[in-house]
């Protein structure tokens, strides 16, 4: 028992930061849809689009709940200090 109990908190310790590791990332992907199509997104369809939204060219556009939006990656080419 003591071992299950053990087990359950270390898991929910490991796992409990995940969702709030994207959270900025989340609002800006909802914020964009929201900008671009004046639509609201499904909370469970963010989370998934987190990847899609960044996870691409600076230039090109991605589809997120049937909205297109630029991606929202920052260029990779910049170079501080120059």
């Amino acid at each position: 028992m003591r071992r299950l109990i053990t087990l359950v908190l270390a898991s929910g310790v490991a796992l409990g930061p995940i969702p709030q590791a994207h959270a900025g990332k989340v609002e800006s992907v909802k914020r964009a849809v929201k900008d671009k199509c004046n639509k609201e997104v499904p909370i469970d369809i963010l989370l998934d689009s987190v990847v899609k939204a960044y996870d691409c060219q600076p230039d090109q556009e991605v589809t997120i709940n049937s909205c297109k939006i630029k991606c929202l990656k920052g260029s990779s080419g910049n170079v501080v200090g120059q």
